[in-house]
């Protein structure tokens, strides 16, 4: 069965689950601190980061990603993303602007990015 748009949105409802889905992907669900290798992160709500519990090292799970350096909502970038993986054609920077009302600009580079990233 095909992934629904329906299905994305209950997946990644927010920019809150777009940013665990990175963070566990990158690190797992139960990583070690790199700094005092005990277990436990906790989000830090102000920044796109968690922090460990233990010492308060921080990591940034969107760091060497696309989304790196982005103000653009992470579930923006999702929502791009699923719509030019699963379109019948290569989404242009026009579809996109009109799909997630971002600018023209914002989408331009949206669209750069994911289809440098796909190579």
């Amino acid at each position: 069965m095909a992934y629904t748009l329906n299905q994305f949105h209950k997946d990644f409802p927010d920019d809150e689950a777009c940013l665990k889905y990175i963070f566990e992907g990158k690190f797992g669900k139960n990583p070690k601190c790199p700094k005092c290798r005990k277990e436990g992160f906790h989000r830090v709500k102000t920044r796109r980061c968690y922090a460990c519990a233990w010492c308060g090292h921080q990591i940034f799970p969107t760091a060497g990603t696309i989304f790196h350096k982005s103000s653009t909502k992470l579930k923006d970038w999702f929502l791009a993303i699923f719509l030019a993986e699963n379109g019948d054609h290569q989404i242009t920077p026009q579809e996109l602007r009109n799909y997630i009302g971002v600018s023209l600009k914002t989408a331009r580079r949206m669209v750069e990015k994911i289809r440098e990233d796909k190579e």
